[in-house]
């Protein structure tokens, strides 16, 4: 199975972070993505994080939301994001989100369910 990766660059809203936290986070899907096994229309999202390990995902458009399961990752070589961005991976089905990188961290999140 040939998977690429394709970056969705967060640039329409900026991420409000602390050294630890990600607050809120304004993205928009070029494509239509899945979280886990719920699938996100294209369109602008907001992503928040509700407690460790868990994240918030409303459509700008509906209101409706999603829960996903997350891993704090580190960025490779322990730099720095120059700006925020949500990773997608191309599958047979479609993409999927896997991973958010947010601006001025070292770190991340990458997603391991959703509800």
């Amino acid at each position: 199975m040939t998977k690429k990766m394709l970056m969705a660059v967060a640039c329409l809203g900026a991420a409000i972070a602390s050294a630890q936290t990600m607050e809120t986070l304004r993205v928009n899907l070029p494509v239509a993505a899945k979280v886990g096994n719920v699938s996100l229309p294209a369109g602008e999202y907001s992503i928040h994080e509700l407690q460790n390990s868990v994240l918030e995902f409303r459509s700008e458009s509906n209101g409706k939301n999603i829960f996903a399961s997350v891993n704090s990752i580190v960025m490779p070589n322990h730099q720095v994001a120059d700006h925020s961005k949500v990773v997608l991976q191309k599958n047979d089905n479609g993409y999927q989100v896997q991973k958010i990188w947010i601006e001025g961290q070292e770190m991340g999140f990458e997603l391991t369910s959703a509800e």
